[in-house]
């Protein structure tokens, strides 16, 4: 070997000594930690890390380390990316057994320290027969004062009789104190009749959990200082509350087949409904800001009385909303609409998603959009996202359909306008009807989308000028005839200084 390889080959072996040495007074320096510190440094890992490292070291096992996010998932334990089903219950044991040999050494010191837990999760198909360990788990959470508490079961339960009954003791009175938020999924919940509510919870979310209306009801009056509520896929008839829910500020519904919806919420600020057609009455809640609407049908994915709905019974379930977003299917032909005497009196911002699912060659469909708006007399902003089949005469002479003067309409977006007939007839009916108009830009690309609605899916501009999600595409073929439609039938010298087509 000549002398440049041999002194080449004698500073890397110096290296290499010299990254063992530090491996070797880091590790030292570590072990010579005082407890508190150590328990500190862990603290701050993510709880997989540290799951990891406690395998290390039989020490570090026992030191007790409370963890502020106790979220326990599979991948916490087997990792992402290993397809494995866990709804065995040989798999269940194991991961019950792994929860256990992380909490154990804080079973003995949760009600003897000051240590805190911020976040308290399970997330694993478990069921009523596991109930020892999950009681104890959740008796644990509330010993380390907890102030986020989630269970969700999915998967666990095959039939309903298995699903695990949450002991709604443990959280009631003083051992719940310091419990501000309760996600709760594929789970039972029955009050005991010693009850006496979650003194400080502000957060309830129901997912796919089994309760009585009663039970619910007397859940929501014991929690004094609750501020946001939502239900999911929860099977229920009604919501129903007679007491005053005054520090309730957000509600969301979604899938429950509630037959009515009756609450006293005179601080609610937001609403989210996204089910079936559902009395639903809010009359008190006059600090409403926003409230977004999907109707779905029991059977199918849309309503079919959804429009006639809209302009009969919503007025007066949301006589004060400000801003309104609502998802309608345009699925028949629609003949005459009902009347009504309320209106929407605080409302100035509208968001309509409308999926035009039918094949029509008349307006007639257009009126009850203009009804919308006789019912909206304060309105200044119109959004109006359109997704339809493409189709319709080019060549045809559009009139705006008819209908009263609006006297406070200031701005108005339309996406996904093209020759479909009624679109470019209500857009004429708006630049010709509406005093105060000052600008109105048309859009032949669709930005909404297709399939099945929820509450979640709305387009917006606002949502789409403050995200990057919402990068504008190439126009096809067919945005391009849409365009040159819109130009052919809106640009007229009356409308340019108001006008925009994009």
């Amino acid at each position: 070997m000549d002398k440049p390889r041999i002194q080449e080959s004698s500073i890397q072996n110096k290296r290499d000594a010299s990254k063992r040495m530090v491996r070797s007074n880091v590790s030292v320096q570590l072990h010579l930690l005082p407890t508190v510190v150590l328990r500190d440094i862990l603290s701050r890992l993510p709880l997989k890390q540290v799951v990891r490292m406690s395998i290390l070291s039989r020490e570090w096992r026992w030191l007790g380390i409370c963890h502020p996010d106790l979220v326990f998932t599979k991948d916490t334990f087997f990792g992402s990316s290993i397809t494995m089903n866990t709804n065995t219950e040989p798999v269940a044991a194991e991961f019950i057994t792994k929860v256990n040999n992380v909490l154990r050494p804080l079973w003995y010191t949760s009600r003897t320290t000051t240590t805190t837990v911020d976040n308290f999760v399970i997330k694993f198909g478990l069921n009523r027969h596991h109930m020892h360990h999950i009681d104890r788990w959740i008796d644990f959470s509330t010993a380390s004062m907890a102030k986020h508490i989630g269970l969700d079961l999915f998967g666990g339960a095959v039939r309903e009789d298995d699903e695990y009954v949450v002991p709604l003791c443990i959280l009631s009175g003083p051992n719940g104190f310091c419990v501000k938020s309760l996600d709760m999924a594929s789970v039972c919940l029955k009050l005991p009749p010693s009850f006496r509510g979650i003194a400080n919870l502000k957060k309830l979310r129901l997912h796919r959990v089994s309760i009585d209306a009663g039970d619910l009801q007397h859940l929501l009056v014991t929690c004094a200082f609750l501020e946001s509520l939502s239900l999911d896929f929860c099977p229920m008839s009604s919501l129903i509350v007679c007491e005053d829910l005054s520090q309730l500020q957000y509600l969301s519904v979604r899938e429950c087949v509630l037959r009515i919806i009756r609450l006293q919420a005179p601080n609610l600020t937001t609403f989210e409904f996204d089910d079936c057609l559902t009395q639903i009455m809010l009359g008190k809640s006059s600090k409403l800001l926003d409230a977004t609407v999907v109707f779905k049908h029991i059977s199918y994915n849309w309503c079919t009385d959804e429009l006639d709905y809209i302009l009969t019974k919503l007025p007066t379930a949301l006589p004060y909303v400000h801003k309104l977003f609502l998802n309608l299917v345009v699925q028949y032909e629609m003949q005459t609409f009902s009347k009504t005497h309320a209106t929407f009196i605080n409302l100035r911002h509208l968001n309509l998603n409308i999926d035009i699912i039918f094949s029509q060659e008349d307006t007639r469909w257009v009126m009850g959009l203009v009804n919308i708006l006789e019912l909206a007399p304060l309105l200044e902003e119109l959004e109006l996202h359109i997704a339809c089949d493409r189709f319709g005469l080019l060549d045809r002479t559009v009139t705006a359909v008819p209908g009263p003067m609006h006297r406070h309409l200031k701005s108005v977006h339309i996406t996904g306008f093209c020759e479909f007939v009624g679109i470019a007839e209500l857009a004429l009916y708006i630049l010709e009807n509406v005093i105060v108009l000052e600008h109105m830009i048309v859009d032949p690309v669709f930005w909404m989308e297709y399939g099945y609605p929820y509450s979640g899916q709305f387009f917006s501009v606002s949502k789409a000028g403050s995200g990057e999600e919402f990068v504008r595409p190439s126009v096809t073929k067919e945005e391009l005839q849409g365009r040159e439609f819109a130009e052919k039938q809106l640009d007229r010298e009356e409308f340019r200084h108001i006008l925009t087509i994009l």
